[in-house]
């Protein structure tokens, strides 16, 4: 009778690892939709970034999803995760929130409206080999410290772990100490009726004696070690700057 349960129960594993990873394969972003980037439809992405850094899944039964989407018959469950599981955390996506979208299907003259609504930021993560997306508030990342850079975020910025309903702006800003004396800042903007802004720009000065750069479309004035403030031509960047 044992000897039939252990048969039993391998067999069973057998079949659910093997069924799990043809249900994956099967449910692709290039299989469903026309136009795709890394396993998401390119026209719901804003912004993406490598990350490869430790997460831990902050809430039990955690749906991890082939796609970053929730209101899509496409959007399937790869598998439930527990709290205080540890996963690798790959990339970062920030997907159109509150905003409806239609996506070419693949090989058929149809298509899917999506809507995230609030479901703005998802990681794709890795746990245990198998691969899926997750929304952000379910991952808490061990954030590896890098002195090469400073980040700073707009004091008109809604911090979503804090406030869920007001509508979506991020606004924020790395700022690193280059050679030659040159400061560089790279930032990244997302309003919820604007879009995506991108800011890239190089002040050249001996950073030890000022506290005041200027291009012709940015001026950066530091204030202190935990604030600065910035003035731009895209005019989503100007204004007051926290360190975080």
């Amino acid at each position: 009778m044992n000897m039939i349960k252990i048969v039993f129960y391998c067999s069973l594993t057998t079949f659910l690892l093997f069924s799990s990873t043809c249900y994956a394969t099967d449910h692709t972003c290039e299989k469903i939709y026309k136009h795709c980037f890394k396993n998401v439809p390119k026209k719901i992405i804003t912004f993406h970034q490598d990350l490869n850094q430790e997460g831990k899944i902050n809430t039990n039964n955690i749906n991890l999803r082939n796609l970053p989407i929730v209101n899509s018959g496409n959007s399937k469950i790869i598998k439930k995760l527990k709290k205080n599981s540890i996963v690798q955390v790959k990339q970062v996506f920030f997907i159109k929130p509150n905003t409806s979208i239609k996506i070419k299907l693949k090989n058929i003259e149809k298509h899917e409206v999506i809507n995230n609504y609030r479901f703005g930021k998802w990681y794709l993560i890795s746990y245990e080999g198998v691969e899926g997306f997750i929304f952000s508030d379910f991952v808490s990342i061990n954030k590896i410290k890098n002195n090469k850079y400073t980040r700073y975020r707009h004091i008109d910025s809604v911090d979503w772990t804090n406030n869920k309903i007001k509508l979506q702006k991020n606004i924020e800003l790395t700022l690193t100490f280059g050679s030659e004396n040159s400061i560089i800042i790279k930032g990244y903007a997302w309003h919820y009726l604007d879009g995506f802004f991108e800011i890239n720009t190089v002040f050249l000065g001996d950073v030890s004696k000022k506290n005041y750069y200027e291009t012709q479309t940015t001026k950066l004035f530091l204030f202190d070690d935990n604030e600065i403030y910035l003035e731009s031509d895209t005019s989503i960047f100007t204004g007051i700057y926290k360190k975080y």
